[in-house]
């Protein structure tokens, strides 16, 4: 069976662990990455365990690091909450006097089908990338609904501390992160640096773990 092209690069893969999911990695920029992903029921499950032990002391610290990051490049006065779950920090921004807009997929739908009255200064994407199947697409969506000299900031956890170890696969079949079947996606910053280059965007990491994306240039 051929290995499947990489999802940010399109550059080859080849195994690279393998448990209840096959997982990948590139051999151009070494996002791991599985074609795998729990049926809709069982996502919706899912995620909607977690919103259950959110609680607003968490929402408080994300918003104050995303702002506290956002605030570097932008003034963020208009949000959109892209995969805001069960809202939390959509009320916490409100709270704070933003606008701020929830995107839930389950809820609101796909975000290419929103029509929204005016762009954004900034998307936050709180533990959204990792979940992306059709990587492009999304990230095309979240541009076309950003003003000028808009932001995206992710968080997600990156793979930067193993993956170029010989042993990389025995620590990520220790990492905890690949357990959760939703997760279908795991990049370090050589990802990055591909989907800055593929995608025309200029690319920051903040604590390790913070992305910030800004499209400068044509792709």
């Amino acid at each position: 069976m051929t290995s499947p092209a990489c999802r940010v690069c399109d550059g080859p893969s080849v195994p690279f662990y393998n448990d209840r999911r096959a997982f990948y990695r590139c051999l151009s920029c070494s996002l791991v990455f599985t074609l795998e992903i729990a049926p809709p029921a069982e996502q919706e499950r899912h995620y909607k365990s977690q919103w259950e032990i959110q609680q607003p002391d968490f929402w408080r610290g994300q918003t104050d690091a995303l702002l506290g990051v956002a605030e570097r490049y932008v003034a963020p006065r208009r949000v959109l909450d892209f995969g805001a779950g069960s809202g939390g920090m959509t009320l916490e921004l409100k709270r704070r006097g933003i606008d701020c807009t929830p995107l839930e997929p389950m809820e609101h739908g796909y975000l290419k089908d929103q029509r929204y009255p005016a762009p954004f200064d900034a998307i936050f994407a709180v533990e959204v990338v990792e979940h992306i199947l059709d990587l492009w697409a999304e990230l095309n969506a979240m541009y076309a609904v950003l003003a000028p000299g808009g932001i995206i900031v992710l968080t997600t956890l990156l793979t930067e501390k193993f993956i170029r170890l010989p042993d990389a696969a025995e620590h990520f079949k220790e990492w905890w992160y690949k357990d959760d079947p939703t997760h279908v996606s795991f990049f370090c910053k050589s990802a990055l640096d591909a989907l800055a280059k593929r995608g025309g965007w200029d690319v920051d990491v903040i604590a390790e773990q913070v992305i910030v994306l800004r499209r400068t240039r044509t792709a």
